[in-house]
């Protein structure tokens, strides 16, 4: 069966879930405090591989991560 396109981009809670990893390790990679992984972050942005949304006058930003994000920061997943 082939891969939907829509299957390969994903919330936080499911990438984790998916990834095997916790939530908060997550959110810190999107979030991240070190300079060399705010610029892998950035680059990801501008490859297209992650996006977030924030409504004007929010602080919280929703973020869509795709598998290749997922696969940078972990490893590739089987049956992803």
């Amino acid at each position: 069966m082939k891969k939907k396109t829509i299957d390969q981009y994903m919330t936080i809670i499911e990438a984790a879930y998916r990834w095997g990893v916790p939530v908060d390790t997550l959110k810190n990679k999107l979030k991240p405090s070190i300079i060399s992984q705010r610029e892998l972050t950035q680059k990801l942005i501008d490859e297209g591989l992650i996006k977030f949304f924030q409504a004007p006058e929010k602080k919280r930003k929703d973020w869509i991560i795709s598998a290749a994000a997922m696969d940078r920061w972990f490893g590739e997943k089987n049956n992803v």
